[in-house]
């Protein structure tokens, strides 16, 4: 799941994402988009005018870096409802998201206003600033500016009616239902839960300018007041460097196909794990940018100032003014916040540990190819990658009995969700850095109704007790994911890694769990020869690592 549980979050880039399998790509799939706009007020006390940082590097734009547009400082900052100050905290970013007219309390007898409108001079201003702030974005990253960025002032109803527009395509809707049941499945997602309609909740509450790879150019919110906007560039503009340096669609694809057809299996593990770390580097960029941008008139930048990460990450869990998010189940709030958060952590390390250069030019020539590398930077700076699984033919291991319904890796996020889930806020350290490989395939019996899947999930781990410590969590969650559970065989505390297998009952099946080293099998809801089969091939067969990739390819 590395990409398998995570749907790719907020600052989207109005482009189709490669959605096979289920991964951070699953339900962005469908829905490969969820807007935001990205601003800082709030984050820091006393912020005024974004100045050139100090003393800053030679810059490698070809154009002359100018102070950035000032922000300005909003007259009544207590008062966030109204058009000039309407801000609230962007979930996962840290940062603040105009609200949406008439979300205040008002008095009973007042009719909602009218949503405001910028004002043909301010759009001209907004304009303007575009290419103030991409000569600061270039300079603060040392991307060059190879072109001129386009830009286009959009009405709320046309964002609207594109988001309408890809929610009723026929696909779009088919891989959103394949990845609510797997979801479901993995106890990530109540039953029958809407998650098509969450996501246009979540759109009415969350919209964003946002870069457009397809036609170059930037998109402004003509209901958004242009001060806020300012600092949403500084994140999309680093986009658009991003993509003028490397291409964004074709990069962030990692050799996934561009058509969205399925890829093999064994391809599809990899280019899962790589297309969420690479997702991680350009939100990571992007919003070390806009930190940088707020942080100036202060002469500090995120390396001078670290504790900008300790506000931002206070200001996701104050999300009491994004009720839609907040009551979101956990998968879908972390897995929107996931390249933002991690993301900026991981960029900010190399930043540190090995400068600019390699923080921005250097990770879009030599991304990091899993979670892994992203969620624990040291393991990208001293270039320890973890081999691929090698996966055999699963539609051979199930036939004649069951079909395919979907396949996906399983990274180190994945197990962080799952242990998140499983065991608490406090869990999931203890689980994922022990994450060494994985991925699930998901069947349906032939004769099973339509809403029913058989589960397989193989896992590998760096001890065998780190793999019985898993399967122990994930048994222990067991009766929340079910109606009836019976332990048939279960593994004793004397047992430890000596034990080989543990069975319970369901009322959707069996659930088996069997090791053999540090491999774990799990099987959920198959009949006992394909069990018994799924585990001759995969404990005892060919799933053995292939040959380590090198970061970056």
């Amino acid at each position: 799941m590395g990409q398998a549980f995570l749907v790719y979050p907020w600052s989207f880039h109005m482009q189709k994402r490669h959605p096979t399998g289920t991964r951070h790509s699953w339900i962005l799939a469908a829905f490969a988009f969820i807007l935001s706009i990205v601003s800082l007020p709030g984050i820091l006390p006393g912020q005024t005018t974004p100045a050139q940082p100090a003393n800053p590097p030679a810059p490698q734009s070809p154009v002359q870096p100018t102070t950035p547009p000032q922000p300005g400082n909003p007259q009544q900052p207590s008062s966030p409802q109204t058009p000039e100050s309407g801000t609230t905290q962007v979930p996962g970013a840290g940062v603040s998201v105009q609200e949406q007219q008439g979300s205040a309390p008002s008095q009973p007898s007042q009719q909602p206003e009218a949503e405001a409108r910028i004002t043909p001079g301010q759009a001209k201003e907004l304009f303007r600033s575009v290419d103030v702030i991409l000569q600061f974005a270039s300079q603060d990253t040392g991307l060059p500016i190879e072109h001129r960025v386009g830009r286009h002032l959009i009405t709320r109803e046309a964002v609207e009616k594109y988001v309408d527009k890809r929610m009723k395509d026929d696909k779009d809707a088919q891989r959103l239902e394949q990845s609510r049941l797997v979801l479901e499945k993995f106890g990530l997602l109540p039953p029958n839960y809407d998650l098509h309609g969450e996501f246009l909740r979540l759109l009415g509450e969350q919209v964003a300018a946002y870069y457009d790879p397809k036609a170059k150019s930037v998109n402004l919110l003509d209901w958004v007041p242009p001060e806020t906007q300012k600092p949403v560039l500084a994140h999309e503009l680093t986009h658009a460097l991003q993509d003028q340096k490397i291409g964004l669609e074709k990069w962030e694809r990692a050799g996934g196909a561009k058509d969205d057809k399925p890829l093999p299996d064994q391809q599809e593990y990899v280019v899962e794990e790589a297309q969420a770390a690479r997702q991680c580097v350009a939100e990571g960029q992007a919003m070390v940018v806009l930190l940088n941008y707020t942080l100036a008139p202060m002469n500090k930048d995120v390396v001078s100032a670290p504790e900008i990460f300790d506000a931002m990450r206070a200001a996701m869990a104050d999300d009491k003014d994004s009720p839609v998010f907040s009551a979101a189940p956990m998968f879908l709030r972390e897995s929107l916040m996931m390249p933002y958060t991690w993301g900026t952590d991981f960029v900010r390390a190399v930043l540190v540990k090995k400068g600019k250069d390699a923080a921005f030019a250097g990770l879009l020539e030599n991304p990091p190819v899993d979670t892994r590398q992203i969620m624990q930077p040291q393991s990208y700076l001293s270039n320890r990658v973890v081999p691929p699984l090698t996966v055999p033919d699963l539609d051979k291991l199930v036939a004649p009995d069951y079909k395919r319904f979907d396949f996906g890796g399983m990274g180190e996020f994945d197990v962080y969700l799952l242990a998140k889930q499983y065991g608490g806020d406090n869990a999931p350290p203890n689980y994922y850095p022990h994450w060494r490989g994985g991925y699930y395939f998901a069947a349906q019996a032939k004769d099973a109704p339509k809403d029913r899947i058989a589960m397989l999930y193989f896992s590998r781990w760096d001890s065998p007790e780190a793999a019985h410590d898993f399967a122990e969590l994930y048994g222990d969650y067991l009766p929340k994911r079910y109606k009836k559970v019976s332990w048939v065989v279960k593994c004793s505390e004397r047992d430890g890694p000596a034990c080989s297998e543990e069975k319970a009952a369901t009322e959707q099946g069996a659930v088996a769990m069997e090791f053999h080293g540090n491999d774990l099998l799990i099987m959920e809801g198959f009949d006992d020869s394909v069990t018994q089969r799924a585990g001759d091939v995969l404990l005892n067969g060919p799933s053995m690592p292939a040959s380590a990739p090198k970061a970056g390819n």
